[in-house]
């Protein structure tokens, strides 16, 4: 960790490392020449810790500091925190633990932009993490060029020095030249969804970091000199990795320098175009093609160093914005400030318009026994102004089996327009399906379906898989007959479903002393399974012994069935049993005990006191047999939550949105298991967990999240008293003097106004009784699920 005037940060940061919950840590601190009190910080948390150890040298830069760590280390494996960021408590052993499981070359994890007001989602990373992916590599996974920070990497030291990689010095953006490398030589690498790295946003009054100077020369000149070395490097090993590499920065990391154009003066515009001619001087005609339109003008008037005319562009387009579409020709050409199709410095095909579908799906949501979607979907250049441009055919496909297909009946619907010059006010889509039809004419199979649609009046490509888009929609499963699950669930390619016959489920939990315990029935009987917890699919944290019972009938044994409010299909009743065809008994009962030690252990109690937001741990629960098969554990229906405190936290075994049980170890708190909307006020309220100490000064904390724009000027945060008794409730006004302002508000909890806001979590019961599309008082009201938090959104018509 290299250390340089950074005492404001240093404190929080080293509290992370020392709350790791992998120990075998060697910690050497580079100290590069700090001239305030930031190494007497480090050397205090050196005779306090025996895993610290502190190197003083002469200034010489990020690059040189991280150097000689990387001399002085002496483990198995490297990584490297920036001295004012934050690991949460279980970074480093996640991702050393998928490197033993895989036998990688490298893990990356996610990244959480860490700001006064909580953590958000990398937008870097939102693409490249969405999902666990291990044992992949950059030729199978071309958007990892993206992810160009060091810091949430865990490398193989014999990976490191094979390929002797190391950090150029002397300049700024040292990650870039060695991450994307990186990805090009190794063989295998391991992405894991969840966050493990929280990059701090410095924001106003505070000295800006490195990333933050993008208005400076030297900024700019040290960001296209990364972004070379990385491209050159890449040319060196495979001349499709370089051009999928020049694709992303002229879209990302150097798009972001020729946006500023209008705003800075003359000798920054000119040592703009002496880079970026001399960059785009490398870079292959057809990865220009393949950018949109705004930036395939701007782009090649760079490379012709047409200045006066790139700026009016940039101007006129920059910041994501469309310009107009108009016909030519038969074509669709964009109407550009200054430029006409027949300019000299770009092509008429330049101009061309960009076409295909643009989907995102916001909500899945089982109603009347059926799943209803909800989304926008939309031609990129036409947009959808009328509900009679929007004309769409949706269906889905069996990839598996039969290979049949299903038409599903959709609506269109009008949706908020954010500022562009493409009107897709109706883009707006709700669609539903009657699971019924997934089942063949011989029964239910075991199968995968994945969602496709078709824009029937669009000039370009007509019809894709539906994407999921940036927003993370929860994807609840359902049993929807005897022994049978339909699963919502994403993939590289878009939104699937699948149809499981689970072999094993869970039908209850509880804690006795210091154990808990998970009982539940199995089709076959599970000698030598064990039960998995994994922090992230398919990552393995801890396995413990299956202890088998005793034979169960078939009225004892199963989950099929749906809730009583959302019977399924032929199924009324609340947990129905498998009924095999011949009526015999079926199933074997099992337990299976994890100490609760092991779960605090795990949740890393130390790192709380640091992390903006932070809500504990979290593990999915799975059945692996002796043979190696495993498979995700779901509840029964009729499965009751269970909750105790146990000493400072709360561990919590409930069901996650797609019902497979999952463990949480929480500060002690409230928990939302309901949710109302009457007479203009939204409602909450839930249990308070069993032995929670003393407490009635409960807050509830509506949070304005902060945006892309760190230097946004955010409205406080709103505080409401809660009403605690044996349980809680708090009463969120929707109208009148004291309503609640328009726009997105986290929900959070604390209890006085000395403690740090915790994410206020949601059980299963209430994220599915969130009143979509209600609206109160001529107000729109959704409460948007992502991940284990949820997002009210007020708007008005």
């Amino acid at each position: 960790m290299p250390i340089y005037n950074v005492s404001s940060y240093l404190v929080d940061c080293l509290d992370s490392i020392a709350g790791q919950t992998y120990p075998d840590l060697d910690v050497v601190l580079v100290d590069d020449g700090s001239t305030d009190d930031s190494g007497e910080i480090a050397e205090r948390y050196v005779a306090a810790n025996n895993r610290f150890r502190l190197i003083r040298q002469e200034n010489r830069g990020l690059g040189a500091a991280r150097n000689t760590g990387i001399d002085a280390a002496a483990g198995e494996y490297l990584t490297f925190v920036d001295s004012d960021d934050l690991l949460p408590p279980y970074a480093l052993e996640l991702l050393v633990g998928v490197l033993e499981q895989t036998g990688s070359d490298f893990a990356s994890g996610n990244v959480a932009l860490l700001t006064s007001r909580g953590l958000r989602q990398s937008p870097l990373h939102r693409g490249t993490h969405r999902f666990t992916v291990l044992r992949t590599n950059l030729r199978s996974r071309r958007n990892l060029v993206y992810d160009r920070l060091a810091c949430n990497k865990v490398f193989r030291r014999s990976f490191w020095d094979k390929h002797g990689l190391r950090f150029p010095e002397g300049v700024r953006y040292e990650d870039i030249p060695l991450t994307v490398p990186a990805y090009a030589l190794a063989d295998a690498v391991d992405v894991v969804d969840l966050p493990v790295y929280y990059w701090r946003q410095r924001e106003p009054g505070a000295e800006l970091s490195i990333t933050q100077r993008q208005h400076e020369v030297r900024n700019l000149v040290d960001r296209f000199a990364a972004v070379d070395s990385a491209s050159r490097s890449l040319a060196a090993l495979d001349g499709k990795l370089k051009d999928w590499y020049d694709e992303t920065t002229l879209v990302n990391d150097l798009r972001i320098f020729l946006d500023l154009l209008p705003d800075v003066d003359q000798r920054y515009r000119e040592a703009f175009i002496d880079l970026a001619a001399d960059f785009l001087s490398r870079v292959d005609e057809r990865v220009l093609d393949r950018l949109v339109a705004r930036l395939r003008v701007a782009w090649r008037l760079a490379r012709v160093r047409a200045l006066p005319e790139l700026v009016a562009v940039v101007a006129a387009s920059r910041l994501g914005a469309t310009p107009p579409v108009v016909r030519r020709g038969g074509g669709r050409y964009v109407q550009l400030p200054l430029l006409d199709a027949g300019h000299p410095a770009a092509p008429r095909e330049a101009f061309q318009a960009e076409s295909g579908i643009r989907t995102e799906v916001h909500e899945l949501r089982w109603v009347d026994g059926r799943l209803h979607l909800r989304g926008l979907a939309y031609d990129a250049a036409r947009g959808a102004a009328q509900p009679w441009a929007a004309a769409r055919v949706f269906w889905l496909r069996e990839i598996t089996g039969k290979r049949r297909v299903l038409r599903l009946p959709s609506r269109p619907r009008r949706v908020a327009q954010a500022p562009s010059s493409v009107p897709y006010g109706w883009s707006g889509f709700s669609a539903a399906l009657d699971p019924r039809r997934l089942r063949s004419r011989d029964g239910w199979r075991d199968g995968e379906w994945v969602f496709n649609i078709a824009l029937v009046n669009s000039g370009g490509p007509h019809r894709r898989t539906l994407g999921l888009g940036d927003f993370r929609p929860a994807l609840p499963a359902r049993w929807v007959d005897d022994g049978v699950r339909i699963v919502p669930f994403p993939d590289r390619s878009g939104l699937r479903l699948r149809v499981e016959r689970p072999r094993a489920w869970v039908t209850g939990t509880w804690i006795e002393g210091g154990t808990l315990l998970v009982a539940g029935r199995a089709l076959t009987s599970p000698v030598g399974a064990t039960i998995q917890l994994a922090r992230s699919a398919g990552v393995l944290w801890r396995a413990y012994p299956v202890e088998v019972s005793t034979p169960a009938t078939a009225s004892e044994v199963a989950p099929g069935g749906r809730s009583a409010e959302d019977p399924g299909p032929g199924d009324p009743s609340l947990g129905a049993a498998i009924t095999p065809e011949d009526g015999s008994a079926v199933g074997v009962a099992w337990t299976a005990r994890v100490p609760v030690a092991d779960l605090v252990a795990g949740a890393g109690l130390a790192g709380w006191s640091v992390l903006v937001g932070e809500v504990g741990a979290s593990w999915r629960v799975a059945l692996t047999e002796a043979d190696g098969k495993t498979w995700e554990l779901p509840v029964r229906v009729g499965y009751t939550t269970s909750r105790q405190v146990v000493g400072e936290v709360e561990v919590v075994a409930q069901p996650a949105d797609d019902e497979v049980l999952s463990l949480r170890v929480l500060p002690p708190g409230p928990v939302a298991s309901a949710v109302e909307l009457a007479d203009g006020m939204l409602s909450l309220r839930g249990e308070l967990p069993s032995g929670l100490p003393g407490r009635g000064d409960l807050r509830i904390v509506l949070r304005r999240p902060v945006g892309a724009d760190p230097f946004e000027v955010l409205p406080p945060d709103i505080e409401l008293p809660g009403e605690v008794s044996a349980g809680w409730r708090v009463r969120i006004p929707l109208s009148g003097a004291t309503a609640v302002p328009d726009g997105d508000w986290l929900l959070l909890y604390r209890w006085g106004p000395d403690q740090e806001p915790f994410d206020l979590p949601f059980d299963i019961a209430a994220r599915r009784s969130l009143p979509r599309d209600a609206s109160s008082g001529g107000r729109r009201l959704e409460l948007l699920p992502e991940r284990d938090r949820e997002t009210l959104r007020l708007s008005t018509p």
